[in-house]
């Protein structure tokens, strides 16, 4: 197997560390389309921009809903 489709399996994916791993491609992570995860790119761009979510660490699952909390925003109803 490639060292790219290994790392990609290694990942946690919808955190940060997954993005460090090596899930870069916003269309490769498994999580695209998800209506509740985000892609390891987004999460990771999630993870360094609000601190709430530096907070949690870079292994923590990042849903929509805690990024829309981070930003202020009322949560899904």
């Amino acid at each position: 197997m490639s060292k790219i489709l290994d790392s990609l399996e290694a990942a946690t994916h919808g955190t940060a560390s997954g993005y460090k791993s090596g899930c870069k491609s916003r269309g490769a992570c498994p999580n695209r389309g998800s209506r509740v995860d985000l892609t390891c790119e987004r999460a990771y761009r999630a993870y360094v921009h609000y601190r709430a979510l530096f907070r949690l660490g870079p292994d923590v699952r990042i849903t929509r809903a805690m990024l829309r909390e981070a930003k202020g925003l009322k949560p899904w109803s």
